[in-house]
């Protein structure tokens, strides 16, 4: 688990993560562009992903399945339709998907999907959310976006980002420095912050 944050302005969606990973009682940080929590695919699309590890992992290795429309662009209908139905062959072909009597089936990781100025999530249980401003996924999420609301819209969006990392961090020994940042207009990754 982790923290993912991405923030909505105009025609670019700018995103952060920390790179701390946990495993049993050693934390390290993940330093491989391959093995960061938001990848950025061939077709310019940003790949985030909180939760377990396996499933991050599985994701990535499975990218293809993130595609556009016909049009080029990146729609609640096109994942309904498209990515969804893809995400749920490729999460049962690797045994991914948890089933319990009662509820409805999820997995244990939660997706942030960003295209030019387009923000979705897709949910644990697969329901999706299109978003018009900002959000924030996974552990110490509350303090995070609290600190994401309280800054002000005139600041520097990647200042509001690590802001909220930092918030984050001081509350979660799952949370550590140095920061990864990314946004769809320069796809360009840019850490920041040093080592903890």
């Amino acid at each position: 688990m982790s923290i993912l944050i991405a923030y909505k302005k105009g025609d670019t969606v700018y995103m952060g993560t920390d790179t701390r990973v946990i495993a049993g009682d050693s934390k390290r940080n993940e330093l491989c562009e391959c093995n960061y929590k938001i990848q950025k695919l061939d077709n310019g699309m940003l790949l985030g992903v909180t939760g377990e590890r396996l499933e991050r992992q599985t994701l990535i290795a499975y990218s293809e399945i993130f595609t556009l429309d016909k049009n080029g662009e990146l729609t609640k209908k096109h994942i309904v339709k498209e990515i969804i139905p893809n995400l749920l062959s490729v999460l049962e072909k690797e045994n991914l998907i948890v089933e319990k009597d009662g509820e409805l089936p999820y997995v244990k990781a939660t997706i942030l999907l960003a295209y030019r100025g387009a923000l979705y999530e897709i949910c644990a249980n697969f329901a999706v959310i299109k978003y018009e401003d900002f959000q924030v996924l996974g552990r110490v999420a509350d303090s995070a976006q609290a600190t994401m609301a309280n800054t002000k819209d005139t600041d520097d969006i990647n200042e509001r980002i690590v802001k909220a990392l930092d918030i984050a961090s001081s509350n979660s020994q799952c949370v550590g420095k140095p920061y990864l940042l990314i946004d769809t207009k320069g796809l360009k990754y840019n850490l920041v912050g040093g080592n903890e």
